[in-house]
């Protein structure tokens, strides 16, 4: 039994104290109120000593001796003295214990209240903004689908463009130029003695351009022109790309897209289904109108190079949007209507003027009702399971062990 009480005792003064504020329910009484004076006794100085180790201790008063002993020759900067002034602004406060002094305690106070405004504006700012936007839902379906956007800019090319690493090699003419197209940058660009018959190739580190009669090397890196063979028809790359399924990185999106070209537009189909809610394989999810005919696509990780003869792009292709229906918007709905009726009620709440007023108002009351109350019952469970934990721990931790120690 000894054992047990030396290991115990301070769960016996735990359930004592909580007891003893318990003993409220029944009525005000001098127990409980000793209890409340030691609660707050107890935390007034625990704050005291952490404030005092954690934060005064290291972050003003060794700054503010350093800078003081700078000052008298020592080494460190001098600027850390500058910490004293900080001290005297926060003793301002204790001023407020005087009569005579009182009215100085307001430049800390108002020192205080006004950095506190500015850094919980610029928090409130940063947080709010961004979930406003996220408030904005849809309303109906939409009317404008999700439409590609152009990432970089490259230039066009007579046949498919052969995209080898971030390498894309573009031939226009007798020229043949070769682009970054992570960043659309031009490494260099060569004009042939001979037309280009079809795309480029790429073998090692050279970049064979076909012609009618022979096959002109290039190095790859410089665009320096090597030599040239003979090549057979057969060896001729094909020029054309008009499909193209786009690649993107997130798994649930991978090989989800068709693209296919019609003319200068640019297609957009379900791969398969359930690439987005309420999408099959075979919808259309959107098409997006080029400058000029597309000679060819071809996709990344969720872009796709779009090439023309004026001109090429990277587009970045937007992941499959889901098909709403009507019970999707239910919730959105109602948000709206429950703001507005509010607003009505708060706005006219000293003058009605209308029968649609009135009755705005009426449902924005009972909106705030019902707001009001679903916050009150999850504040008094809140409540409730705090209650619930501390009876948990008389149970488990203070009577179950006595009752063990008793009667082993």
């Amino acid at each position: 039994m000894s054992t047990y009480w030396a290991s115990n005792w301070p769960i016996w003064i735990s359930a004592f104290c909580i007891l003893a504020v318990y003993t409220y329910l029944f009525k005000d009484n001098p127990l409980y109120r000793v209890m409340m004076q030691v609660f707050i006794g107890v935390n007034l100085g625990y704050q005291a000593i952490i404030q005092w180790q954690d934060v005064l201790y290291p972050h003003w008063w060794l700054p503010m001796m350093d800078g003081f002993r700078a000052l008298l020759g020592g080494p460190g900067s001098p600027w850390g003295a500058l910490w004293f002034l900080v001290g005297v602004i926060g003793f301002l406060f204790y001023l407020q214990l005087s009569r005579k002094y009182a009215p100085y305690s307001k430049i800390a106070i108002g020192i205080t209240i006004g950095i506190g405004a500015g850094l919980t504006f610029k928090s409130q700012f940063g947080l709010n903004i961004p979930q406003i936007l996220d408030s904005f839902k849809p309303l109906a379906p939409a009317m404008v689908r999700a439409q590609p956007r152009t990432v970089i800019r490259l230039p066009g090319s007579d046949f498919m463009p052969t995209v080898d690493d971030s390498l894309a090699f573009f031939v226009s003419g007798s020229r043949v130029e070769a682009d970054d197209v992570l960043g659309g940058v031009r490494l260099w660009r060569t004009t042939l003695p001979l037309l280009p018959s079809s795309a480029v190739s790429v073998k090692g580190e050279e970049v064979l351009v076909p012609t009618e009669n022979e096959t002109i090397r290039l190095d790859r890196s410089s665009g320096r022109i090597l030599g040239s063979a003979v090549v057979s028809k057969k060896d001729v790359p094909l020029a054309d790309a008009r499909e193209a399924v786009a690649i993107y990185h997130q798994p649930q999106y991978a090989n989800s897209v068709q693209l296919t070209v019609k003319g200068n537009e640019l297609l957009a189909t379900a791969f398969r289904d359930s690439v987005a809610e309420g999408v099959h394989s075979g919808d259309l999810l959107w098409t997006a109108q080029y400058g000029e005919a597309i000679i060819g696509i071809q996709s990344f990780d969720g872009v796709a190079l779009v090439a023309g003869k004026g001109q090429s792009a990277i587009w970045e292709i937007p992941v499959p949007q889901p098909k709403l229906a009507f019970r999707d918007y239910v919730d959105n709905w109602v948000s709206v209507i429950t703001v507005f009726c509010v607003m009505t009620y708060f706005f006219f709440s000293f003058k009605r003027r209308g029968p649609v007023i009135i009755a705005a108002s009426t449902v924005g009351r009972l909106m705030l009702m019902i707001g009001f109350g679903a916050f009150f019952g999850n504040t008094v469970m809140t409540r409730m399971s705090i209650l619930l934990e501390r009876m948990m721990f008389l149970i488990d931790d203070w009577l179950r062990p006595f009752w063990h120690a008793i009667f082993k």
